[in-house]
């Protein structure tokens, strides 16, 4: 046990202190998977398929804050949808517009589940993303993260029906689509309904009582969204989807255990360092238990002669009991 608390506050103090460059190292790592991604599934114009943009414009979202770049995402995937239909691409505007204002409405403040879940669904990955924000945020965040399924759901809709746009002769609107495609699948209702539930259930359990609180709000809102779903695939026929699903929910409890591990789980019994922040700072808590703050322990000595030939003589005072001391020679 105390060799794992020796890792953590390893890991803490590294991460604490190289905190700066690793956050734009992940933002870089995650705004060029994000690219790699929206090129391989919505690649409509053909020279922004190139990996060398994608890598320039990742450097760039490393230095900028994490929602400007999510915004950057999300306007990349706009152009990109601009080559395959204006009707498509304005759809998807009129949907990022929406999500941003009901967000910024309720409070939201973890705009990434606007801008990364829709990537993530691609890739069906889109759990660790919820978990974060239910891990990290408040119950205003809820907001974005409805807002963000629809929107994935609605590019995972027009990527699977992308070939009904590329032909010139299909008479089928974007309206079309979105109605018979995306509003008639029960999968889109049983999908934000198992990502509000999990949001839900972790954001309830997390600040009680019992003990290792955040890892049992991960494990319970991991295993009501598993159910959510795998009563959907059963439904709908999709048990082939089932694989995929248990794999990114491994992952959502990976990333569930390390934010709860390194930043979460606080030992009351130890002195524990604690980072956190607000709009205008960032704060650095050292935390330590009362039982290992001794009291100063006070002696009071007080001498009073009772002779005067006698040096050293007197009576001697101390804070649990008196001694008479009357020395002679």
């Amino acid at each position: 046990m105390n060799s794992t608390v020796k890792i953590r506050d390893a890991i803490r103090n590294y991460c604490f202190s190289n905190s700066r460059w690793l956050k734009i190292v992940g933002k870089g790592l995650l705004s060029l998977c994000s690219f790699l991604i929206i090129n391989h599934f919505f690649g409509y114009i053909s020279f922004l398929r190139n990996p060398i943009f994608a890598i320039i414009i990742a450097i760039a979202c490393a230095f900028i804050p994490l929602s400007a770049g999510g915004l950057l995402v999300m306007i990349y995937i706009f152009v990109q949808l601009t080559g395959l239909s204006g009707q498509v691409a304005f759809i998807a505007l009129a949907l990022m517009v929406i999500s941003y204002g009901l967000s910024f409405f309720y409070g939201a403040k973890r705009m990434y589940n606007i801008s990364y879940l829709p990537v993530a669904l691609q890739v069906q990955m889109p759990y660790p993303i919820p978990v974060c924000s239910a891990l990290l945020g408040e119950m205003n965040e809820v907001a974005a993260v409805i807002s963000g399924g629809i929107l994935s759901f609605y590019l995972k809709t027009i990527r699977e029906n992308a070939s009904v746009f590329i032909d010139e002769g299909s008479d089928v609107t974007v309206i079309d689509v979105i109605s018979q495609k995306m509003l008639a699948n029960p999968m889109l209702y049983i999908f934000i309904a198992s990502l509000v539930a999990m949001f839900v259930v972790i954001m309830l359990l997390k600040n009680t009582q019992m003990k290792r609180s955040y890892l049992v709000a991960t494990v319970s809102g991991i295993f009501v969204e598993m159910a959510f779903m795998l009563t959907g695939y059963v439904i709908t026929g999709n048990l082939g989807k089932v694989p995929m699903l248990i794999l990114a929910n491994v992952i959502a409890f990976i990333v569930g255990f390390a934010i709860t591990y390194i930043f979460r789980d606080l030992d009351y019994e130890r002195v524990e360092r604690v980072q956190f922040e607000d709009d205008d700072y960032v704060y650095y808590v050292t935390a330590i238990p009362k039982i290992e703050l001794s009291k100063e322990e006070k002696r009071l000595t007080r001498i009073t002669n009772t002779r005067s030939k006698f040096y050293n003589s007197g009576k001697i005072e101390s804070d649990s009991k008196t001694e008479d001391v009357d020395e002679s020679k």
